[in-house]
């Protein structure tokens, strides 16, 4: 049923590729905020870049050596379905700080 995942693994799936989504992106976010915007070290960004990929890196060989081989499409499918939410929320985060930012500046 469901692709060797029964629901609550489906859920479970989602609600940890959110989470794990959105600490990725919200470190993406956070390494613009700092590095790009000058408001901190310019070593930080390729520490950044690295740590972001030692940490999907982590999640993967978690999923490979945890999840049973029949339910890993199923569990990889649904993570990126709440990875990609957590994407959307951020982003929609974002482009409201940055209007409300214009709209102090403007006053």
């Amino acid at each position: 049923m469901l692709m060797g995942m029964g629901l609550g693994g489906w859920i479970l799936a989602l609600l940890l590729g959110f989470v794990i989504g959105g600490v990725f992106f919200l470190s993406v976010k956070a390494q613009v905020e700092y590095v790009v915007d000058k408001r901190g070290p310019t070593w930080l960004m390729p520490v950044a870049l690295y740590a972001r990929m030692a940490f999907l890196g982590a999640v993967l060989v978690v999923v490979a050596v945890f999840v049973p081989g029949e339910c890993v499409p199923g569990a990889l499918l649904a993570g990126l379905i709440g990875a990609l939410v957590a994407r959307v929320l951020v982003t929609r985060g974002v482009r409201r700080s940055g209007a409300k930012e214009e709209e102090d500046e403007s006053v």
